[in-house]
């Protein structure tokens, strides 16, 4: 792997992860349920569309508010303090 690869790698590590830190941040705003189902049915007609790479980053979107806001199995400390 040449360190141009490494470094775009590591690029869209943090583009993956700072979706996933919002997505988080939206679930904690508005109905869960709904954005997990929103973001299933969108990577649904991405997949159609035939655009793969961006359902599997859409997917990922949506196991990640299934698994932070969804179950019981994580917990997450919010201390995140929201604008007023």
């Amino acid at each position: 792997m040449t360190a141009s690869t490494l470094v775009d790698t590591k690029i869209l590590e943090a583009y993956a992860d700072a979706l996933k830190a919002l997505v988080t941040a939206l679930g904690w705003q508005i109905d869960p349920v709904r954005l997990h189902a929103d973001l299933q049915t969108i990577a649904s007609v991405t997949r159609r569309d035939r655009l793969g790479a961006s359902a599997g980053l859409i997917d990922e979107l949506a196991r990640t508010v299934e698994v932070r806001l969804l179950t019981t199995k994580v917990n997450i400390e919010r201390t995140v303090v929201p604008f007023r």
